[in-house]
């Protein structure tokens, strides 16, 4: 029997009279307008208004204008299905996510996107659903977990949304997991820090803002996980970790450390690490590992523990066990089956290509063998690469590298033809300098991986139009550019800094970030030595610098009063700045060594592209992302080992200061005192 309103749109229908409404309306049951509440309003456009009815599919039918109904099918739990014509169109989703993707996936039909957690691209007007998107079934390439990993052990923006507890900071936690779902993600994790141990009168707010967070998360079907460290011994950074105290049974206190960590706070899944090597035979690391995991299971049953597998070719990271010479965090593998490895690679460089010496590897080849062989064997295993990278490679440059988003994209590609993976956890490191757009592109390829790399880019630029175009072929070529010059041409550790820490430990033949030589270095070489290197790098840094100053003058054309293209702008021309900087600096040395006493010149061309990055970054200090700025720009009192926001080195351009007075010191005679940068 029809209800009146039923019978009433029936009628309408039949008559061929047409509800319109202004604006953009939401046809949902009451158990979706709860779902898609918050998700709605963080967009900010009055325009949309939601209406509540029993029947989304059979209301859209009696409507006209711009509408999106959203109806249950029996479809995966995160696939969906979009379909109508025009501006009317009709979600199918299978579940709670899957409900969910297929909204916000209309929305971006309509105009809209989500790049940033902070920020949706609103439409002026509303444009009509491409029929490419239509009549398709939607499901999920990355079987269980596409997420991002905060790796609050840094002072990022999730440390200051996600453990520390205020009503403002809970906002900006869901609106970063409002973000993973808009990008079609499921699971988000963050580090766990070790100040609710040292000062336990933080535990109750702390387990109450956790406790949110989690609820939000768990509402809208996304997991959530904890990150921590197993040994104290390895723990540099102010981490969560489990076993201090090696010389006594370090299972009570393994649980009493769980107990506080995991008691009402709700987290899915931790995810632990092993920081650095120092020395405990491998029997104690997988006696530990175990008896870690049977810990877990008493004390939340059912937790699921997945396990870092990282990255440093060093003789003391190496192990023999099992009649194999391996790398020790390869130990996992011997541990309780249940426990889920996740496979790390560093920085933009990934499994299938080379890695410049990045932490001594010429390729990260065993770590793709291991990802490769679970996933031929059917084994659950998950990866777990960078979005960017911290300490002095680019986010203190700092420099903008869609390269990220290019090896990521060739990661999944590739592993695709062996086997599917169970996870893909980005490891972010923060949003501004359009560092989101690796984080919102690798959400993305994890449920639908496009044929290129640049087509998701060109997709989150669709919602800029003929602009947008443009913007997302430049963010094209620089990406390939970046390819040929920074991986196949190995420039990487030229466009990177190196604070004091990095040049002692290259001293003492300790890496992370791939090696270069220092300007004394340089001009103490052979002529001959130089010359080689003058064709090896410096040449090819002048013909990167030259493609980076095309597109420099091509970014300039783009809007500024959108905070998008501002900022790609801004991005695109500190980069090009920063590659003019190192290669005259560079190339002053080997004026020097050639007899010129001003290196040629060069120096002066230097401290031009040191005073344009100062007016870039000026102008980009004032329209950052974060609400509170100063809070990742300056010193600040925090729980992570870095008392300061994340950017602070990269908005006082300290490593360009620091290789501007090394070069004038070495080719000028200069004496100048030289900052050391260090984090």
């Amino acid at each position: 029997m029809l209800t009146a309103r039923a019978a009433l749109l029936s009628l309408l229908v039949l008559t061929g009279c047409k509800v319109k409404e202004a604006g953009l309306t939401v046809l949902v049951t009451a158990e979706d307008e709860a779902l898609v509440r918050e998700g709605l309003a963080f967009i900010g456009d009055e325009r949309i208004h939601t209406k509540v009815v029993t029947s989304p599919e059979q209301d859209l039918a009696a409507r006209e204008g711009v509408v999106v109904a959203v109806s249950a099918s029996t479809a995966c739990s995160e696939c969906y299905r979009l379909e109508g014509s025009g501006t009317l169109l009709l979600v199918r989703g299978g579940g709670t996510l899957g409900r969910q993707y297929g909204l916000w996936h209309a929305l971006e039909a309509l105009g809209y996107r989500f790049p940033h957690p902070r920020y949706t691209k609103v439409p002026a007007d509303f444009t009509a659903a491409p029929a490419s998107a239509l009549g398709r079934d939607y499901a999920p390439e990355v079987k269980k977990r596409r997420g991002l990993h905060l790796h609050t052990l840094h002072p990022i923006e999730g440390l200051y949304d996600f453990w520390l507890p205020g009503p403002e900071a809970l906002e900006g936690g869901k609106r970063t997991i409002d973000f993973v779902i808009k990008n079609r993600g499921n699971y988000i994790q963050w580090c766990a820090l070790d100040d609710i141990m040292r000062t336990p009168a933080l535990l109750p707010a702390w387990q109450a803002h956790t406790k949110a967070l989690t609820d939000f998360a768990h509402a809208h079907g996304v997991h959530t996980g904890a990150a921590l460290q197993l040994f104290g011994s390895g723990n540099l950074q102010n981490a969560f970790d489990l076993i201090d105290d090696t010389t006594v049974d370090p299972v009570p206190e393994m649980e009493r450390r769980l107990h506080v960590l995991l008691d009402g706070t709700g987290f899915d899944t931790l995810n632990l690490s092993f920081g650095e090597f120092f020395g405990a035979p491998p029997e104690r690391f997988v006696r530990d590992l175990d008896s870690a995991y049977a810990a877990m299971q008493r004390v939340q049953p059912g937790l699921e523990l997945t396990a870092t597998i990282h990255v440093g070719n060093y003789d003391n990271l190496r192990v023999d066990y099992m009649g194999a010479r391996q790398l020790y965090y390869f130990l996992v593998r011997y541990a309780n089956p249940a426990i889920v490895p996740w496979v790390h690679t560093t920085m933009f460089f990934n499994l299938y290509e080379d890695t410049g010496l990045a932490y001594l590897h010429e390729q990260f080849d065993e770590h793709r063998a291991y990802l490769e062989g679970r996933l031929a064997e059917g084994k659950p295993v998950g990866y777990f690469p960078e979005s960017a990278y911290w300490i002095a490679f680019d986010i203190n440059i700092p420099v903008f590298l869609p390269l990220y988003v290019r090896s990521r994209h060739l990661d999944l590609e590739r592993s695709s033809a062996v086997g599917q993976l169970d996870d893909h956890v980005l490891f972010s490191s923060g949003w501004e300098w359009g560092y989101w757009l690796t984080d919102a592109s690798t959400l993305r390829m994890n449920y639908t991986r496009p044929a290129a790399w640049h087509e998701t880019v060109a997709d989150i630029y669709g919602g800029w139009g003929a602009t947008g175009a443009i913007a997302a072929d430049l963010i094209r070529r620089l990406g390939e550019a970046q390819h040929r010059a920074l991986i196949i041409e190995r420039l990487a550790a030229y466009v990177a800094g190196r604070d004091q820490i990095i040049d002692a430990g290259d001293r003492l033949g300790i890496f992370s970030q791939p090696d270069r030589p220092e300007f004394s270095e340089l001009l103490a070489l052979t002529p001959a030595a130089r010359a080689e290197f003058g064709v090896r790098v410096v040449e090819k840094l002048k013909v990167h610098a030259d493609e980076l100053a095309v597109l420099a003058a091509e970014a300039d054309a783009l809007p500024s009063d959108d905070p998008v293209m501002a900022e790609l702008k801004d991005g695109v021309q500190v980069t090009a700045a920063r590659v003019r900087f190192i290669y005259a600096l560079y190339a002053a040395t080997l004026a020097s060594g050639a007899g010129a006493t001003d290196g040629g010149g060069f120096i002066t061309t230097a401290e031009t592209e040191l005073a344009k990055a100062k007016e870039i970054v000026a102008r980009r200090r004032k329209a950052l992302w974060d609400p509170d700025p100063k809070r990742i720009l300056r010193n600040n009192v925090n729980p992570t080992f870095y008392q300061y926001g994340y950017l602070r080195e990269g908005d006082t351009l300290c490593f360009w200061e620091r290789e501007r007075a090394q070069a004038r010191n070495v080719v000028l005679q200069a004496g100048q005192s030289v900052p050391g940068c260090v984090l």
